[in-house]
């Protein structure tokens, strides 16, 4: 029996030694901060999940957001204006203070004023990763052909 890699401990994962991001078949991009994002750490993450969405037609968000502070302004407009072409469906936080809070549903309305199908794309805020992840499979299965 194959041993599962913890991708979240995955050094090839970690950007400025603090966040995390990786792609989890079939459809889900993750995310966790681990603390404030930088506008570097803003366009490290951006840049690993434009490669995770090529050739992808559904996405979701997953994101742990506990340790969130803050983003770097050049990096929420970095965000608003990058993820708008990928087709997200959906976008769950975890564990998110009423700060982090703030700031994810500020860059996502961002990113959803410049979508054509923001409609589509609702965030949804959890107490547990268990939670959020039902809370995708129902969006999966919205969108399943």
């Amino acid at each position: 029996m194959a041993i599962l890699r913890d991708e979240r401990t995955n050094p090839a994962n970690l950007i400025a030694g603090k966040h995390v991001t990786y792609f989890e078949e079939p459809d889900i991009i993750f995310m966790r901060f681990g603390g404030s994002a930088t506008t570097e750490d803003s366009l490290e993450l951006l840049r690993r999940q434009i490669d995770m969405s090529k050739g992808r037609s559904i996405l979701f968000f997953l994101i742990d957001a506990e340790k969130l502070d803050n983003i770097a302004p050049e990096g929420r407009r970095a965000v608003a204006e990058t993820l708008k072409e990928i087709p997200l469906r959906g976008m769950a936080v975890i564990k998110a203070p009423l700060k982090a809070k703030v700031v994810t549903k500020l860059v996502i309305t961002a990113i959803n004023l410049f979508r054509r199908d923001a409609n589509l794309n609702p965030i949804a805020f959890f107490d547990t990763e268990d939670e959020a992840r039902e809370w995708i499979s129902s969006r999966r299965t919205m969108f399943a052909k």
